[in-house]
């Protein structure tokens, strides 16, 4: 009786663990595609020469990185999630552990938006 109850326990701590996600392969599917976020107003001047190059840069990562757009006058609430009133365009990239690895206002360079996406999948 006892020899069972010990395998049922330890099958017990196993599946805890696997639902818990216990060890090194729980970590690795922890990590998330990158996000690319650009937030944007209806004022924003360079925001065309802008958009076309946040294009050709969805263009060379993708499926690498998730790539969002965001007005902050069409979409007022994504301001509670993130500090952009006043400050855009705005670049915000999520790394794959989905914490902000880059946050640059008034960022329209290509240059310097490659670098964060670069930087983020590092």
């Amino acid at each position: 009786m006892k020899k069972k109850l010990t395998v049922v326990l330890i099958a017990v701590l196993a599946m805890v663990c696997m639902l818990a996600g216990c060890g090194k392969d729980a970590e690795q599917e922890s990590k998330v595609t990158p996000t690319f976020m650009y937030f944007v107003s209806n004022s924003d001047s360079d925001f065309d020469a802008t958009q076309k190059a946040v294009e050709e840069l969805q263009d060379e990562y993708d499926k690498k990185v998730n790539f969002d757009i965001i007005n902050i006058d069409e979409n007022p609430e994504a301001t509670t999630n993130f500090p952009v009133q006043g400050n855009t365009p705005m670049l915000i990239m999520l790394n794959t552990d989905n914490d902000i690895s880059a946050m640059s206002p008034q960022c329209s360079d290509k240059d310097k938006l490659k670098a964060a996406i670069d930087a983020a999948l590092e």
